[in-house]
């Protein structure tokens, strides 16, 4: 078939040259030069068809080719868009529970060996266009308190990614309800993310409503972020905001470190928390034998450096050494009322085997002054702010675990510990009652 269609081309390339007018010769040289150029595809084809293709992976997508030479290509994802996707391929689903027997003794909160669902939310982020995205956290069970806290938002936020300012310079930003970029305990404080049951005797951590900036410079990436700085779901007790600059990078391979730098202002609940005590006059809340405040919020001003050695002795032994160190200042209208704070924690691990690791981590905060305490809770099996109030100089913890990793969506710790509580030199609590222990089983799995 393709032949005699071929057949009126051949015939006018082999007509005799005399009997054609220049017009003529012209359209016949036109007509030999697309026939070559057909020519060309023809055998273009026939190599093609030769050829035996390599097997393509999912992340390198096969290239349509459009040309003849070795030019550009134009690649399945160039050319695929989020509008382009069925909807449920823009919508990312996951999760993690939780769930343990813990016991605590007669002096803390879990005093009778208790089976609970610790922890259990689900996550969703959906994307609205390629580099724009809603992401909200959905909590059904909240550090076992399900008699207290019923299912509720956590982080939830628009995420917009690769703002450029540049060509060389663009950040991220989200908006909304997000964790407070301080430190780095927040970053693992999910149950599957953390390698023992209980978190440091420090333990900052917080959600609040604001805009928050992220990207880097350099061998530095930067998080800076504004909230509203109180503890209210959308809601501001004071015009003044609290303001978070966070600074992390890797600079030897081995070798991780962050600084965080926050000014709460003014507030009479900070919307971060320690260990679950926040920045609040003293007497709020809680019991004080050097007696209240009596103003209605406080300032505060904080730091803390953080640092990881990671290692590996051989292919079945290696761990890391994780050290933070941070200090705050709580400012009160009343200077008698101001306070210090200092803490302290060391967490080494030991993975003997791909599935095994040993960890241990000694933490403490404290004010250590034996005239002027605060209220550290010990968040969530200490109960140091019922027991203490604002009456502790000092809270110390020491855990000890072994977890097992069977794989990389499932975590099963055991742990024991112990707190220790000391308190100012006038206090009006019996001192007998300022040691807890702690002994716990916990299973945590991930989707």
């Amino acid at each position: 078939m393709f032949a005699f269609r071929r057949l009126p081309l051949v015939l006018l390339l082999c007509a005799p040259s005399v009997q054609a007018d220049p017009a003529i010769e012209a359209l016949r040289v036109e007509v030999a030069a697309l026939a070559a150029q057909l020519e060309a595809v023809q055998q273009r084809l026939a190599q093609l068809s030769a050829t035996p293709q390599p097997e393509q992976s999912a992340q390198s997508p096969a290239p349509v080719r459009l040309d003849l030479d070795e030019g550009s290509s134009v690649t399945e994802s160039e050319v695929r868009h989020t509008l382009s996707n069925p909807w449920w391929e823009n919508v990312q689903i996951g999760g993690f529970a939780a769930v343990g027997l813990y016991d605590t003794g007669a002096a803390g909160t879990r005093t009778n060996a208790t089976f609970e669902v610790k922890e259990a939310s689900f996550f969703v982020e959906a994307y609205a266009w390629e580099d724009v995205s809603f992401f909200i956290e959905l909590q059904t069970s909240r550090l076992g308190k399900d008699n207290q806290i019923f299912a509720r938002t956590g982080e939830s936020y628009l995420n917009f990614r690769n703002l450029t300012l540049t060509d060389d310079l663009s950040f991220g930003l989200k908006i909304g309800r997000f964790d407070i970029p301080f430190g780095e305990e927040y970053l693992q404080q999910d149950a599957i993310d953390n390698p023992l049951i209980t978190t440091s005797a420090a333990y900052p951590y917080g959600w609040d409503e604001g805009l928050l900036l992220y990207g880097s410079l350099g061998p530095v990436d930067w998080i800076a972020a504004v909230t509203d700085g109180t503890d209210d779901r959308s809601l501001e007790d004071n015009p003044e905001k609290a303001w978070n600059l966070k600074l992390y990078g890797t600079p030897t391979e081995s070798t991780y470190l962050s600084l965080s730098l926050m000014k709460n202002g003014d507030s009479a609940e900070s919307g971060l928390e320690f260990g679950g005590s926040h920045f609040q006059p003293v007497g709020s809340e809680h019991n004080s034998t050097l007696g209240d405040s009596g103003s209605s919020t406080v300032d505060a001003v904080l730091a803390e450096l953080d640092g990881r050695y990671s290692f590996e002795l051989s292919d079945s032994l290696s761990g890391h050494l994780a050290l933070a160190i941070g200090v705050a200042s709580v400012e009160d209208i009343d200077p008698v009322f101001d306070r210090d704070l200092r803490w302290l924690s060391i967490e080494p691990l030991l993975s003997f085997s791909r599935q095994w690791y040993l960890a241990a981590r000694y933490s403490e905060i404290g004010t250590y002054d034996s005239a002027a305490g605060y209220h550290f809770d010990g968040k969530i099996y200490a109960g140091g702010n019922t027991a203490f109030g604002y009456d502790t100089r000092r809270f110390r913890r020491l855990g000890l675990g072994l977890g097992w990793t069977p794989n990389p969506h499932v975590r099963a710790k055991i742990e024991i510990g112990r707190d220790w509580f000391d308190l100012i030199d006038a206090s009006a609590v019996d001192p007998r009652n300022s040691e807890r222990h702690f002994a716990g089983f916990e299973l945590a799995a991930q989707f």
